[in-house]
């Protein structure tokens, strides 16, 4: 079990919880264990040397936040554009002759639903649908194969195959973005930085220690909440704020209607006799 099968608002209070117990808990044993220790006479130099770890920290923590933020919504956007190229297939296959157009368009609409039925499924929990490229490869194979019988079917049946590469190249670039993430070695940066911010807090104080810990408890669990922003950020389709197959949804939703009936022919009337002049 991974931390992304955890609701993500359980998993942000829950961290933020646990962050500023551990650290508050720490501090008060840091305080029972020096009891004879004026922290409050370090505030004066110990302030000016948080406020720059702690800068640093922040800009790198922003750094990282940008990054995966962006990376995000790069992988949204290619789930729009695999949807429009596979919509961009279908309304292509208009200039097929049948049955290939019924049998392009009826893969597709396979296709969609193995998104939704298997792929996204999959891809929460990192792996993919083995049965999306054998599809995908089906539907190649129904485009290619036709021979056009005039330039009107050859235009068509180069878009779809063109539109067709541009859905296998953002399904690919779609399955690296849910693969690939921060390794265990920045995740350890990110740590220890934390860390560091954190215990630096146990050497500053006041008369009170009630406020010493709830300022100790504020900082974790401000960080808590950023490292949780970043973790389910950082693999877009797995936590509970991951990237959605609604588009998918859609498409299939769009294209399993059914078809509009033929237009009524037009009657030609005739033309109206010229009035006799007297």
């Amino acid at each position: 079990m991974t931390f992304y099968e955890v609701p993500a608002f359980v998993l942000l209070f829950g961290a933020m919880a646990a962050a500023a117990a551990i650290a508050c808990g720490a501090h008060f044993f840091v305080r029972r264990r020096f009891r004879t220790v004026k922290f409050s006479d370090n505030n004066a130099v110990g302030g000016i040397v948080l406020g720059v770890v702690g800068g640093l920290f922040a800009i790198m923590l922003a750094f990282v936040v940008g990054i995966v933020w962006r990376e995000y919504d790069d992988s949204s956007q290619r789930v729009a554009g695999e949807v429009a190229a596979a919509t961009n297939v279908w309304y292509a296959a208009s200039g097929f002759p049948q049955p290939e157009r019924r049998d392009t368009r009826a893969i597709l609409l396979r296709y969609g639903e193995l998104m939704v039925r298997e792929d996204w499924p999959a891809m929460r929990h990192g792996t993919r649908s083995p049965h999306a490229v054998p599809l995908l490869a089906q539907t190649f194979e129904e485009v290619e194969r036709f021979r056009p019988s005039h330039y009107g079917e050859q235009n068509a049946q180069a878009m779809a195959m063109q539109q067709l590469g541009v859905m296998q190249e953002t399904r690919y670039r779609r399955l690296d973005d849910n693969e690939s993430g921060l390794t265990a070695f920045q995740w350890t940066i990110l740590t220890l930085g934390a860390t560091l911010v954190i215990g630096f807090c146990f050497l500053l104080g006041t008369n009170n220690l009630r406020i010493d810990l709830l300022m100790t408890g504020t900082v974790a669990a401000m960080i808590a909440l950023i490292f949780v922003l970043i973790y389910e950020l950082d693999y877009p389709f797995r936590g509970g704020i991951g990237v959605q197959a609604d588009r998918w949804v859609e498409f299939i939703a769009d294209h399993k209607l059914a078809p509009l009936p033929s237009p009524s022919p037009v009657v030609q009337r005739p033309a109206p006799r010229p009035a006799l002049s007297p």
